[in-house]
């Protein structure tokens, strides 16, 4: 499992956070084996849109009180510009935190408590942004392919040949058996429903007698005699999320 160099943004008015932000973020990243990121430094909102326009950005930290627009205003745009950006919310005003909820932040990181709080956004970051090589097969041959997990919505099997269906409805062709992927999944919260399917427990939305709902309305078999043991691993990959 890995993240990749990390490409991140981040903008404040103010040098010093600037800098604390930085140092913070790199070393909780260093921390967990991975590469230093890449930093875009910006000052302003009008900065910040301007080097997402030019490059891909992974996430941006963002001030909520900066000249021009604020850090609200800036996720929006952002948002309308990038809608898988990751954003991470830096402030010294902690009541605004149930304000930024409406931009659907990653995570909301005080400054007076800057250490205590980047390791928590940075840990949720890999969490969602936790990638897998694995071997697939195109028309062209063989190559290796890198997977967001989080985008993964079930992995069938057929005979030697394994099918990737992620949420963006893309399906994936893979070399090999299922075993494999389920020992590299299970941690990450996949469930073996049958001999012939894995799937991604957080989008399954309802277990019938004989076959998983998926959020996507994908409708799968289940494995003889399972739906109880089925239920359970479920429920526990949701950290107990009801289902009927």
């Amino acid at each position: 499992m890995g993240i990749g160099e990390i490409v991140a943004g981040v903008c404040d008015d103010e040098i010093e956070d600037l800098k604390r932000i930085c140092q913070e973020f790199a070393g909780c990243v260093r921390l967990l084996g991975e590469k230093d990121p890449i930093f875009h430094i910006c000052q302003n909102g009008q900065e910040m849109l301007e080097s997402c326009r030019r490059e891909k950005l992974d996430l941006v930290f963002l001030d909520l009180e900066m000249p021009g627009w604020n850090g609200f205003e800036l996720a929006g745009q952002l948002h309308r510009l990038d809608s898988s950006i990751k954003i991470i919310f830096v402030s010294n005003h902690e009541n605004m935190v149930f304000d930024s909820y409406e931009y659907a932040p990653l995570w909301f990181v005080r400054k007076s408590s800057l250490e205590r709080d980047m390791p928590k956004a940075v840990q949720k970051y890999f969490q969602i942004a936790a990638k897998v090589q694995l071997r697939c097969r195109t028309k062209e041959g063989m190559c290796d392919l890198w997977v967001y997990i989080n985008e993964v919505l079930y992995i069938e099997c057929s005979g030697h040949t394994l099918f990737m269906k992620l949420l963006s409805k893309e399906c994936h062709q893979l070399y090999g058996s299922l075993k494999p992927l389920e020992k590299r999944f299970s941690s990450h919260g996949f469930v073996r429903i049958h001999k012939n399917y894995l799937v991604n427990a957080k989008y399954v939305k309802e277990i019938g007698n004989r076959t998983v709902l998926l959020a996507d309305g994908t409708e799968l078999d289940i494995g003889k005699n399972r739906r109880k043991e089925i239920i359970e691993l479920v429920k526990s990959s949701q950290h107990g999320r009801r289902l009927c």
